[in-house]
C-alpha cells in the first residue's frame, strides 16, 4: 500500500481475504453463527448503549491490567451484540491474541478493519497474528499497510517503528525469537 493508492481499502480487503485461510473451520463457523443477525426485534433484555459502554470500559481496564481471560468474556459479549462496532471487534481480537489464539484473533481484527476502515493498530495486530501462524508474506503486507496508515496518525511513531522492525526481521529470514 502506498500513499498514492487511489483506494487503500482494496489492499486491506485483500489482506483480510488472505487471512481467512488461517481461520479454522469450526472457529469460523461458530463466529459466523455468533455474528449472524437473528432478525429478531429488540427486546428489553438487550443491553443499552450505555450498558455496552460500561462493559467496554471494564473490559479495557481488565486488558490494561493484563487480565485477558476475564476481559475476553466481556469483549466477546460486546462483539456479539455489536459486531459492526470496530472497537468491540478489536478488543475481542486483542484478547484472543493475548490468550494464544491468533487464528481466532484474525477474524476479529478483520471485522474491525472491514467495519472501521484502515486502522493501524488493527493492521499491526493482524500482522502479528499472521506472523505467529507462519504466514510471513501476508504478515509483511499487514505490517506494510499498518506503517502506511500510521504515517497519517499522530502519536503512532512506536507502532511505525515496531512494524518496520518486524518487516525487516521477516525480510532477513527466520529467527528463533519470532
Amino acid at each position: 500500500m502506498t500513499p498514492s493508492d487511489p483506494n487503500p481499502e482494496t489492499e486491506i480487503l485483500s489482506i483480510v481475504q488472505a487471512c481467512n485461510a488461517h481461520i479454522t473451520r469450526p472457529t469460523a463457523g461458530e463466529l459466523e453463527m455468533a455474528f449472524t443477525p437473528t432478525g429478531r426485534p429488540s427486546h428489553a433484555d438487550d443491553p443499552t448503549p450505555s450498558q455496552l459502554e460500561a462493559v467496554y470500559s471494564t473490559a479495557r481496564a481488565l486488558c490494561n491490567e493484563g487480565n485477558y481471560r476475564f476481559a475476553s468474556a466481556l469483549a466477546l459479549h460486546l462483539a456479539t451484540h455489536k459486531p459492526a462496532e470496530p472497537r468491540f471487534s478489536f478488543l475481542a481480537g486483542t484478547c484472543m491474541q493475548q490468550l494464544g489464539a491468533p487464528a481466532t484473533a484474525i477474524r476479529f481484527f478483520c471485522f474491525a478493519l472491514v467495519n472501521g476502515g484502515d486502522h493501524p493498530a488493527a493492521l499491526f495486530r493482524l500482522g502479528e497474528c499472521l506472523l505467529a501462524l507462519g504466514d510471513n508474506a501476508n504478515a509483511d503486507r499487514a505490517f506494510d499497510a499498518a506503517l502506511d496508515v500510521a504515517r497519517d496518525v499522530e502519536g503512532a511513531e512506536d507502532l511505525q517503528y515496531a512494524a518496520q522492525r518486524l518487516m525487516d526481521t521477516i525480510k532477513s529470514g527466520p529467527h528463533p525469537s519470532l
